[in-house]
């Protein structure tokens, strides 16, 4: 993905009105104006798109970073006229620091986004009635990046050295996961406060240093930089990532446009997944910034992301195990107090649906 640290949502939800999320890596590229959210059920859609007279209508999604290989369903599917066949007129917006996507989504600025399921079940705690719609990370993109020569080869070597942490987010919960997991204690570690830019890694100020997978570890080994990543899943510690969201308000009041937006980014993301490397084209055309191979290296770290657990069947599906163990550390790591469940969380009903009416079971 993009590298988008996600800041506590405790501050989110408590400053909805004031920008205060993180992300990682570039510049992030200026939004385009956010389509107003629908505001309540398309007037009879259902009953038009039968008769192939389905009016179109108008919502955003705002991604958790700049559009890259990361976000590569919602584009192909705007892109190849997925969005345009189910009646919808879809803004994509580019998120970052000053774009955080609970606050967009919740103030009905957007109408979908992109995030974590921790962050969803936290806003539920914080009485932000958010729904997981989709997942497409079946687990983690990130990873813990250190020097080559560091002698780091697990998380028991982090003890006597310096990890960067990004407090309240979710790379701090997966951190402190591990940590629990391997029976490493916090105290004999340096933390510092993570940055958005990866200097103080590459100065060696700091030995670890997390990173989505998916694209730092390619810009920082072009930099000439010999780097090995460990990830949290091979201890023990498998969160999921990137999901699609929005309101429950919204999904309960327009249950045709979400079903019909999630089944066009559904399409899309298996579009995308199917055809690498003619999304990798697609992306690059649509955002000219993010060079080829940059490109190519975020789709091949990608699509396993995908397609790990329960997205080998079903691309975007909520794996209810996945989404229950991710709960329970949670809550045992005092993250969660336990009142945000997981079956209040998500979704499966339109990704179901999606595949039902291929044939395929994803359970």
């Amino acid at each position: 993905m993009n590298t988008s640290y996600r800041l506590s949502i405790g501050l989110v939800l408590l400053c909805l009105c004031m920008v205060i999320v993180a992300a990682c890596g570039g510049s992030p590229a200026a939004p385009a104006p956010a389509a107003p959210a629908a505001e309540s059920e398309e007037p009879e859609a259902a009953d038009t798109a039968a008769s192939g007279a389905l009016e179109t209508t108008d919502v955003s999604i705002r991604l958790s970073w700049v559009p890259q290989w990361q976000f590569a369903g919602y584009i192909a599917a705007e892109v190849n006229g997925y969005y345009d066949e189910a009646g919808l007129n879809v803004t994509i917006n580019g998120g970052g620091p000053e774009f955080p996507e609970i606050q967009m989504v919740a103030s009905e600025a957007d109408t979908f986004g992109t995030q974590w399921p921790d962050t969803i079940m936290i806003a539920r705690e914080n009485d932000v009635d958010l729904v997981m719609l989709a997942t497409f990370f079946q687990t983690s993109p990130t990873a813990y990046m250190v020097h080559a020569d560091s002698g780091i080869a697990s998380p028991e070597d982090f003890v006597d050295k310096s990890v960067a942490v990004f407090y309240g987010s979710g790379l701090e919960t997966e951190y402190r996961g591990m940590l629990a997991e391997v029976g490493v204690d916090a105290s004999t570690i340096t933390e510092v406060p993570g940055e958005f830019t990866l200097e103080p890694f590459l100065s060696r100020r700091v030995d670890v240093w997390p990173v989505y997978a998916t694209d730092q570890p390619n810009t920082v080994r072009n930099q000439g930089v010999d780097i090995n990543l460990l990830f949290a899943r091979d201890y023990g510690v498998t969160m999921i990532g990137d999901g699609l969201f929005a309101t429950r308000a919204f999904v309960e009041a327009n249950p045709r446009t979400t079903e019909a937006f999630v089944h066009a980014s559904l399409r899309g993301w298996n579009w995308a997944a199917e055809n690498p490397e003619e999304a990798v084209a697609l992306i690059h055309e649509y955002n000219p910034e993010i060079a080829v191979e940059q490109l190519t290296f975020e789709a091949q770290e990608t699509i396993p992301l995908l397609r790990y657990g329960a997205g080998e069947t079903c691309i975007g599906w909520n794996d209810m195990a996945a989404w229950d163990a991710e709960h329970e550390m949670l809550v045992n790591l005092g993250t969660l107090q336990g009142e945000a469940t997981v079956a209040d969380s998500m979704t499966n009903e339109f990704v179901e649906s999606y595949y039902a009416a291929a044939g395929i079971e994803c359970e």
